[in-house]
């Protein structure tokens, strides 16, 4: 007869927890944190990035939340939520500050009605998968430019 599940969480210096092969417990621990200079580069953009939220106008944060609100998480254990607007903004601006382009104050996507609306297939794209690489995704760009700008040369080599 199994015992029915009640413990979950830390008690004294024991970590109860369950997954789908029953509960168990262990010792717990401080995991290692060997601060290497990866390791601090990386969380130095997140800092950097959640502290350009902070100096983000109130307009700004409203827009990010707005659009926030039609994104949802990845799924987790069969469940999925919408995105508040700190995570898409740390979401979107930190994939960017890795791949060390620029930042953007307002949502991929977002235009105002007084600019005017030219997206490249690239912009209304979403930021769910990252590219390959950065190489990759450069040839990409200077490709549809080049398509956008001169199509006849891009066809040359085929029949009409």
């Amino acid at each position: 007869m199994k015992v029915p599940y009640i413990r979950s969480g830390k008690c004294g210096n024991i970590v109860w927890q369950r997954n789908r092969y029953g509960a168990y417990c262990y010792q717990a621990f401080v995991p290692a944190n060997p601060r290497t200079p990866a390791q601090m580069a990386v969380r130095g953009t997140f800092g950097a990035v959640s502290a350009r939220w902070g100096k983000l106008t109130e307009e700004q944060r409203i827009i990010w939340c707005r659009v926030a609100r039609t994104k949802w998480s990845k799924p987790r254990l069969c469940q999925k939520g919408r995105l508040t607007g700190i995570l898409l903004f740390m979401k979107v601006n930190v994939a960017l500050a890795n791949r060390g382009l620029a930042q953007i104050d307002l949502p991929p996507g977002y235009l105002k009605a007084s600019q005017a609306a030219v997206l490249t297939p690239l912009q209304s794209g979403s930021f769910d998968q990252p590219p390959v690489g950065p190489v990759l995704f450069l040839h990409a760009n200077q490709l549809i430019e080049s398509w956008q700008t001169n199509p006849q040369e891009c066809l040359a080599g085929q029949p009409p």
